[in-house]
């Protein structure tokens, strides 16, 4: 009874279940039955299907999932004695209404950013039991063996709603920066640098990769040339400073609406810094999001030369559309990869040079005691800052498979 024997099954149940004419030209059979007229992909009224797959059959007892025929194994088993009841579908995936226990569940697929975040956060062991003997008795007692936990002092350094992080609070932040063209040299003990200009901020996502908004591929007619990675102080010598291999921008991306604002950006060598993970559902919790950047302090204000940070709330498009209904970027409404953000307050928002930055949603898996860093979005644009207007930023879950696309970069 090997597999060449299923296989010779499958094709006779194919073969004896599928479409045929008769004697007369007029009848078909389908499941046994007889019908005047070829199917065309309305489910028989003997079957009915759900939204999920789930099947029920009406003239048998017989309560399944619509899957494909060579996993149901009490199908197989039971051919010839028991006709298989076909669910709608195209061969060669012929699906049947297989009972519920008697098919073969598939592996889950993983995509590639899942799996990179694997990667880059493994779950953590459950906390171990060993066993001691107590000297004062015979009884054996169970000590707990707990993980240590260190305990870091928040900063209370607010500049203008955001404030200053801490070092390697976010070592996935990177800066996208260009030759500065005035002051061109940091001299310090004696040796001398290049300064370099940062304009808009990155996350990074893998080793080599990083992604930020397709408008900041081009910056006063400059391209960025190096990624400072590690969300330390700007032209500083911490944080690693790679140069950048390449650029690619949507193919959607618009300048005028900036629609698809997302880019990724290639390096010239890996990075050995952690990496953010990226968010694959469409909706979002409601928790606070954490957005990150050196940008201006205030509108028409100073850069910052230290990491930010300042929480956010995720609006919907209602809410959203009330505040930027006169926006000339979003004459259409707000797309399906836009998302808006802000604060209720008014008091913290992104300024100017915070573009490309991320909109971060940490969240505590299982078994893990440390947070995972989501990035749900990327800064694109918004009107003056902290003026109570949301945000409107990159809708990462939207551009999945376009970014998993580049160059399958995400499992490298």
């Amino acid at each position: 009874m090997g597999p060449l024997y299923f296989w010779l099954l499958e094709i006779v149940f194919i073969s004896a279940s599928s479409l045929i004419v008769s004697a007369s030209p007029q009848s078909y059979y389908y499941n046994g039955y007889a019908q005047s007229v070829p199917w065309t992909g309305v489910v028989p009224s003997y079957v009915s299907i759900d939204n999920f797959g789930n099947c029920q059959a009406y003239d048998r007892p017989l309560v399944g999932r619509c899957v494909r025929y060579v996993d149901c194994i009490s199908a197989l088993q039971s051919v010839p004695q028991v006709t298989p009841l076909l669910c709608p579908s195209s061969w060669p995936n012929q699906l049947v209404c297989c009972p519920h226990g008697g098919y073969l569940i598939p592996e889950p697929r993983i995509s590639k950013s899942e799996e990179a975040c694997s990667n880059a956060y493994p779950r953590a062991r459950h906390k171990r039991r060993r066993r001691r003997r107590n000297t004062t008795s015979n009884k054996d007692q169970v000590e707990l063996v707990e993980p240590i936990i260190q305990k870091r002092n928040q900063s209370d350094n607010f500049l203008v709603g955001g404030r200053l992080t801490m070092d390697n609070e976010h070592p996935y932040m990177c800066a996208l920066g260009c030759p500065s063209r005035t002051n061109r040299w940091i001299h310090s003990h004696g040796s001398s640098k290049r300064r370099y200009t940062f304009n808009c901020g990155c996350v990074m996502i893998s080793p080599r990769f990083a992604i930020t908004a397709a408008h900041c591929a081009n910056i006063g007619g400059e391209s960025p040339s190096v990624a400072l990675i590690g969300g330390v102080e700007l032209n500083s010598a911490r944080g690693q400073l790679i140069e950048i291999l390449q650029i690619t921008k949507h193919p959607n991306f618009d300048e005028e609406t900036l629609t698809n604002d997302l880019a990724v950006v290639k390096l010239a060598r890996r990075s050995h810094k952690p990496v953010a993970c990226l968010w694959n559902q469409e909706s979002l919790p409601e928790s606070p999001l954490t957005a990150l950047g050196y940008g201006q302090t205030k509108f028409a204000g100073p850069h910052s030369n230290e990491l930010l940070q300042i929480l956010l709330y995720p609006l919907n498009n209602q809410q959203c559309q009330r505040y930027l209904q006169n926006d000339d970027k979003l004459v259409h409404g707000l797309g399906s990869g836009q998302l808006c953000a802000g604060d209720y307050s008014g008091k913290m928002d992104t300024c100017q040079g915070d573009s490309g930055g991320p909109l971060l949603l940490h969240q505590h898996m299982r078994h893990q005691h440390h947070r995972i860093p989501y990035v749900v979005g990327l800064t694109s644009f918004g009107g003056a800052c902290a003026t109570g207007e949301p945000g409107v930023y990159v809708r990462i879950s939207h551009y999945l498979q376009w970014i998993e696309q580049q160059n399958s970069y995400l499992v490298k």
